[in-house]
This record gives structure tokens, C-alpha cells and sequence, in this order.
């Protein structure tokens, strides 16, 4: 196969991990429906991921312990946190914080140590998001507790207060849509890092880079802030007429892999209208819906089907959430880490590293 930008359509190694089929707008994980998966919960989806089956209720309860366990910021990792200047982007924060984690040596069965070192890593991001949330909004690191399941414990500690159960299940929807997608860049980031024999937590940090990009895990935050400044449905039209006659990207909607509608956003867009009707961010989620309806409409008309992704309607569900848009990645990250895990994981069974070619198109030979 000859140049491909942006490697569109070239198989850079196997997986059987997910299966993202774009053509006819399905993704599965280990070979289940992401439609089944979001009935489960969290932590059997994170076990399917990592190793490849549903847990039996001692594997799960095991992992629950751990997570639990490892979770907590020791003094030293939250003496790091609070000497970092507080302007700084959570993604920033957790990209910088991840190598910087106490390495104490741990285990966990049907793990190397290096994947349960990794595994550690995943107990800890919510709690450093958290963590940071509470620096640089309260002046302290809220309290851990070790006894709450972790989505409900990472909720309390960003939010100040213990979440009622609708809005749990919708994270944990959300996080369990988002926790695993093939080669994303993210992951093929992971995947690069981890060919080279770089240790999990370096793995871990690059891929949080990739994925920090607009075009990445940053569409959701540009998607929210899109239909904030448009700022009712009523202005959608001449928004998305504007967009279109500078030749703009309208962000969150069309994806690289689906030639049909993301089956994520089937599953999120009426859990967002059912936990927006009737609160502030209903205008928002509104706005959104029309401004969809309108690009539908403009690209029909010149024969084109591009659909919203996950990342447009993810906005109105993490503010209603609580969760600021400045968190909205880092959010993402915290459940992505889970594929970067697996695929890491999956790449030592038969590691090559990753040396692409490249098509030189400069100068030739020539003298000084």
C-alpha cells in the first residue's frame, strides 16, 4: 500500500480487543455489544477489557479491592500535586503526574507487574482528578473513601457531595462508551510507546497527550462550547450556514470509522435528554439537537451523511454531571486508560517495535 495520510485504511497490527465496524455502526468489546456492555457494571466492563472475559463475582469483587486499595493519593503523590501551579489544565496535571506516582512494587493475579502497575495507575486517576478539583477550587484534597465503589467515590470527591443514583449510572454509562475504541490515536499512541519497551506509566502519560488534541478527546468541550455561542436553538441554522461557507469543522459530529451513526451516541443522546429536561442546561442540549438537525439536513442536500459522534452530546451530560468543561477529558482519560492497559498488555505478547516508512518528498542529492 502506497502513502495514506493519517494512516486512513492501513492494518498497523491485530487486535482482539474491540471492533469498531464502521460500516454498519457497531462496536463491541471482546466480541459482546457496547448496547449490552452499558447494562453491566463498571467494573466487570474494566475486567472484560483487560482480560478478555465477564469476571466470575470473586474475580470482580477482587478487582473492586484493589481499585479500592491502590485508589488513595499517599502523602508524597498529593505534596506533588499541590506544588503545581493551579492554572494549569487537569489534562497538563495528570500528563506530568502519572511518571511521577509512587512506585511501590504491587500485584494482581493474571497480571505481569508491570500490567498491575498499570492497573494502579487506572485506581489512581480518578482520585488525581478529583484531587486536583479540590485544590484548585477548595484548597484541599477531599476525602477518600475506601469502602464507596470507585465512579461513585471519584463523584463525591470532584463534587463535594455524595451523587444520587440516576447520575451514576449515566457516568457510568458514559465512561464504559468511551473506555475502549480500537487504534484510535490515543491507543495507536500507547501502542507506539509501549513497542519500544517503555514502561507502563510513560505508556500511560503519552497516550493522555494524544488524546489532550481538539481532534481528539477535546471535541466534546468544543462541541459544548459551540452551542454555548450560538445560545438557543433559534440561531442554529444561521450558525451551522456560517460554519459551512467558511469551510469550518463542525466539532463532534462525523468520525473517522463510521459510515453510520456512532451506536455510542444512539445510547447517549436520550440519556442526555432525559437528565437535562428541565434544568439549566436543557437550552444547551436543545441547541445541540438543532444544530445537528440542520447539518443533517445541509450535507443531505449535497448527497452526504455525517453524523454526531459520542463527544457532541457529552458536554450537557458532564455539566449536569458537575463536571466542568475544563475536566471533560481528563474525565475521558480515566476510562480510556483502560484500553491503553489492554492494549499494552496485549502488545508484550508478541512486541515488534513500530517503525513505519515515510515517502521522502524533499530535496535531492546535491552539494554544499
Amino acid at each position: 500500500m502506497g502513502f495514506s495520510p493519517g494512516l486512513e485504511g492501513v492494518i498497523a497490527d491485530r487486535t482482539a480487543i474491540s471492533n469498531v465496524e464502521g460500516d454498519i455502526g457497531r462496536l463491541s468489546y471482546r466480541g459482546y455489544p457496547i448496547e449490552s456492555l452499558v447494562q453491566q457494571d463498571y467494573e466487570s466492563v474494566l475486567w472484560l477489557v483487560l482480560f478478555g472475559e465477564m469476571p466470575s463475582s470473586v474475580e470482580r469483587d477482587a478487582l473492586v479491592r484493589f481499585l479500592a486499595e491502590q485508589g488513595e493519593l499517599d502523602s508524597h503523590e498529593i505534596s506533588l500535586l499541590e506544588r503545581i501551579d493551579h492554572d494549569r489544565h487537569p489534562m497538563r496535571v495528570l500528563q506530568g503526574m502519572i511518571p511521577l506516582l509512587s512506585a511501590r512494587e504491587v500485584a494482581f493475579d493474571g497480571l505481569s507487574d508491570e500490567g498491575a502497575q498499570g492497573l494502579r495507575i487506572i485506581a489512581k486517576l480518578p482520585t488525581l482528578i478529583a484531587a486536583w478539583r479540590g485544590i484548585t477550587t477548595r484548597g484541599s484534597v477531599p476525602a477518600f473513601d475506601a469502602s464507596a465503589p470507585c465512579l461513585e467515590n471519584f463523584l463525591t470527591m470532584f463534587n463535594g457531595e455524595k451523587p444520587g443514583a440516576e447520575a451514576l449510572d449515566v457516568l457510568k454509562t458514559v465512561q464504559i462508551l468511551q473506555m475502549e475504541h480500537s487504534f484510535n490515536a490515543g491507543t495507536f499512541t500507547a501502542r507506539v510507546a509501549a513497542s519500544t519497551l517503555a514502561p507502563v506509566d510513560a505508556v500511560c502519560s503519552a497516550a493522555v497527550g494524544a488524546l489532550f488534541g481538539r481532534l481528539h478527546g477535546g471535541a466534546d468541550e468544543a462541541a459544548l462550547l459551540d452551542a454555548k455561542s450560538v445560545g438557543s436553538p433559534e440561531g442554529a441554522e444561521a450558525f451551522v450556514d456560517d460554519l459551512l461557507a467558511r469551510k469550518g469543522r463542525l466539532m463532534g459530529m462525523g468520525h473517522r470509522e463510521y459510515r453510520r451513526i456512532d451506536p455510542r451516541a444512539v445510547i447517549l443522546k436520550p440519556l442526555a435528554a432525559k437528565l437535562c429536561a428541565g434544568t439549566e442546561h436543557q437550552n444547551v442540549l436543545d441547541t445541540l439537537c438543532r444544530i445537528e438537525a440542520v447539518f443533517n439536513a445541509r450535507m443531505a442536500e449535497k448527497g452526504k451523511e455525517v453524523w454526531a459522534n459520542l463527544e457532541f452530546y457529552k458536554g450537557p451530560v458532564y455539566e449536569a454531571l458537575g463536571i466542568p468543561a475544563n475536566y471533560f477529558t481528563a474525565v475521558f482519560a480515566m476510562s480510556r486508560a483502560v484500553g491503553w492497559l489492554a492494549h499494552f498488555v496485549e502488545s508484550r505478547a508478541d512486541n515488534r517495535i513500530m517503525r513505519p516508512k515515510a515517502e521522502y518528498v524533499g530535496p535531492g542529492p546535491r552539494e554544499l
